[in-house]
């Protein structure tokens, strides 16, 4: 007995390791490469069944945007933070679902789905981009890789545990273990991953241009929605943390991750001739080269903020107003 509880030890040592941007210590015993291959084989069998929105659609063509942009944002996370970035064995692939269920959610590997229901709630691109980031946070975090190897661990110990007293749970005995795994083990871990998963796409969708504020407002709708359905169970019954406790978690967030990732977002009006245009009561200038000032200002954020300008790219959409005389340029400074 004592030696079988040593392997085990030995094997929970040598499986921690560790999640991206929160380090926090976790649990993985499965490869990577076994659990994205169920993962693809059991989404699979889940569109074969579901009502699939078409990719022509105007609602999954700004979800299928968004996600690109989220995508984005965590290359950059990686390279600002200097660390190898995981996502690159990814094959992400996002599914918009007829379903009158407000939910979304991520299998490994990056396999995620939204339900019409959810965009509701979301609004708008912010909220969007609200539980896009959080989903693919799931993803990052290995969350379903854990899950798992925290339930086979758990199974491992308690057969070890009944083969060695030669005993089995039975009746009370039973239940009482059942409850313990459930409230003592799973729902904690779970509501463990769920806040954290808050926090990294929150980071996430602020580097992505989003505004991060809107978490608090899309939690807000879901409080509301919850309580006109007729409430959410007590949170210590639930995998998720409550709708409160999140809006107090992403207030307390929000000032700190703005400052260290908000990138640096413009909006540009420039004269294609020398004719006297204002904008907003202000004069646009003529400039023969409106990028290479976009780019300076990013240079100059980007250093303020101590980060590296060697790779500094800028991403803008540019809109020609040609009966006002000036082009708009929406500029936003991305980190390669």
């Amino acid at each position: 007995m004592k030696k079988i509880l040593n392997i085990l030890f030995f094997l929970f040592l040598i499986s921690c390791e560790t999640v991206p941007v929160s380090e926090r210590k976790q649990l993985i015993l499965f490869p990577d490469s076994y659990i994205n291959k169920q993962s693809v084989q059991a989404y699979q069998q889940f569109l074969n069944k579901a009502n699939v929105v078409s990719k022509s659609n105007d609602q999954n063509k700004e979800l299928q945007t968004i996600a690109r942009n989220i995508e984005e944002a965590i290359h950059q996370y990686f390279v600002l933070e200097n660390k190898s970035d995981p996502t690159k064995k990814y094959n992400w692939e996002i599914n918009l679902v007829r379903e009158d269920q407000v939910n979304a959610w991520a299998m490994p590997g990056g396999k995620i789905t939204f339900y019409t229901k959810m965009l509701e709630i979301a609004e708008n691109k912010n909220g969007i981009a609200t539980v896009m980031a959080h989903e693919m946070a799931h993803v990052i975090g290995r969350h379903g890789n854990e899950r798992m190897s925290q339930a086979l661990l758990l199974d491992v110990v308690t057969s070890v545990a009944q083969t060695a007293t030669g005993t089995t749970l039975k009746g009370g005995a039973k239940t009482i273990y059942n409850v313990l795994r459930s409230y003592g083990i799973f729902l904690p871990f779970g509501r463990k991953q769920e806040a954290e998963s808050d926090y990294l796409g929150l980071v996430f969708m602020t580097i992505a241009g989003y505004d991060p504020n809107e978490t608090i407002k899309l939690w807000e709708r879901m409080a509301a929605h919850a309580k006109k359905k007729g409430g959410t169970p007590p949170e210590f019954m639930s995998t998720h943390p409550s709708s409160e406790n999140r809006i107090e978690n992403f207030k307390k967030w929000i000032p700190e991750v703005k400052e260290k990732y908000s990138p640096y977002q413009h909006n540009y009006f420039f004269k294609k001739d020398n004719t006297p245009v204002t904008k907003d009561n202000k004069k646009v200038e003529k400039l023969d080269d409106p990028l290479k000032k976009i780019k300076k200002d990013c240079q100059k954020y980007a250093k303020k903020r101590l980060r590296s300008t060697e790779e500094l790219l800028v991403r803008t959409e540019e809109e020609i107003a040609e009966e006002k005389g000036y082009y708009e340029i929406d500029a936003k400074c991305l980190y390669n």
